[in-house]
């Protein structure tokens, strides 16, 4: 008999046991459950163990229910008691199976309104404002929660506002692109695609999660925006898109939206690198899954053997695929209601007569601050302010100094600044000055 041989039907025996071993060097609670693993003829399947826990295992994550409960704590909570009495061991992919299929399933099944939060898996950006939202519960829930409640700024600015402060559809876009990957941002950054169209683009890592399905959901159904799916010529492609715009096991659509599919389609291939595939499962449930999330007969017969990438563009021949399809649909630029941009209007106005009366306050200031009289210990002052307050800088202390009564010859204090009188007559609100320009 071979040495191999031998080797490979002692392993095949004690492949068990080693399992058991290893498990207890990294779970005391293992050792415990060693005669239900080794020796106890178990029939409760993986599911059925969760089902049992499941609802303890949320309690215990979300200190009974008062806080937001991650759905791997919940997996955490859960696997000791499923892999104690189920009937096979729960394998490297467990946490992705609990927390992508077994947890909806259940909260589904019994109805249970818990407050169960995901990892972002992707983000979504607005034009002009800088503003990203990480397709997260929570971030989701925050975004939207603050598109409910915007209201107009009043007539108060700050000098180092950029834009009239307000963010959200109607107002910023007029449109969400969902792409399906998150490597093109820089590129769009660079082409400035969101700001020259109003786009709020939204990307992910591999398929949509429930955030980002009900973020375009409440923005496009309530603002009458259209969805744009930009997505590869593939059958996970086909799966992303589809999941934005139908009803799945995760997620429900309560309200319809406009959605245009930008593709890849099979009109949009020519020219483009095929490469070869193939699928895990049969040809019939490949053709049905593409065929339930929008594929013609035409493209499954393609799909079936072939694909074709996003990534296929040359970068400047994908911007210029997206611009045709985004012309296609009429997709413009943004202009908000009259009042709106009445109060604008207003508010950049305020803002010159600020920054005109402003620079001769600063002017004078400067060349007053020049005449200063400091005296000869100004670093041991500093030390002794940073000795009582190490948290501070030592600009900081310097700021104390001059603002200490004392401090300077009050004959070199810069006196207060007095109101703009242009401000007081052609304006009734208080500009916000920064501390930093009036010190």
């Amino acid at each position: 008999m071979k040495a191999s041989a031998i080797i490979n039907a002692v392993e095949g025996v004690t492949q068990k046991w080693t399992k058991q071993r290893k498990r207890e060097e990294r779970e005391r609670s293992a050792r415990r459950n060693r005669a239900n693993v080794m020796i106890r003829r178990r029939t409760v399947t993986v599911r059925d163990a969760a089902w049992q826990i499941m609802r303890e295992a949320y309690l215990k994550a979300s200190a009974n229910g008062t806080l937001p409960a991650h759905a791997r704590q919940i997996m955490y909570a859960a696997r000791p008691h499923i892999q104690a009495t189920s009937d096979r061991d729960l394998g490297a992919r467990f946490d992705q199976y609990f927390t992508q299929q077994l947890l909806p399933e259940y909260i589904e099944e019994m109805r249970v309104a818990w407050n169960v939060v995901y990892d972002a898996r992707g983000h979504v950006q607005e034009p002009h404002t800088r503003r990203q939202v990480p397709l997260g519960t929570l971030a989701v829930r925050d975004y939207l929660r603050d598109v409910r409640l915007y209201k107009r700024p009043a007539l108060q600015f700050k000098l180092s506002d950029e834009y009239f402060p307000t963010f959200g559809p109607g107002h910023r876009y007029g449109a969400v692109l969902f792409v399906e990957k998150e490597g093109f941002m820089p590129l769009f950054r660079a082409v400035k695609l969101a700001e020259r169209y109003d786009l709020a683009i939204m990307s992910t890592k591999g398929m949509s999660v429930t955030a980002s399905r009900q973020l375009v959901e409440e923005l496009c159904a309530r603002h009458d925006i259209p969805l744009l799916l930009l997505h590869d010529f593939d059958k996970s492609g086909f799966s992303i898109a589809g999941t934005l715009k139908r009803d799945t096991r995760r997620y429900s659509f309560q309200r319809n939206f406009k959605v245009h599919d930008l593709g890849l389609r099979l009109e949009d291939i020519d020219g483009l690198e095929t490469e070869e595939v193939t699928h895990t499962g049969s040809d019939d449930a490949v053709a049905d899954n593409l065929r339930k999330n929008g594929a013609t007969a035409e493209e499954i017969d393609f799909l079936l053997s072939e694909r074709v990438e996003l990534n296929a563009f040359a970068s400047d021949e994908l911007v210029e695929f997206i611009e045709r399809k985004l012309d296609g649909l009429n997709i413009r630029k943004v202009v908000p209601d009259e009042e709106t941009l009445r109060e604008a209007c207003q508010r950049a106005r305020a803002i010159r007569l600020v920054n005109d009366q402003l620079k001769a306050i600063i002017d004078k200031a400067t060349e007053d601050a020049k005449t200063m009289t400091m005296g000869s210990d100004l670093a041991e002052q500093v030390l002794l302010i940073l000795d009582e307050d190490p948290s501070i800088s030592w600009d900081a202390a310097v700021a104390r100094i001059v603002e200490a009564p004392g401090g300077l010859s009050q004959n070199n204090r810069a006196p207060p600044p007095r109101a703009c009188p242009a401000l007081e007559r052609e304006c009734c609100w208080t500009p916000f000055f920064p501390a930093s320009v009036l010190a």
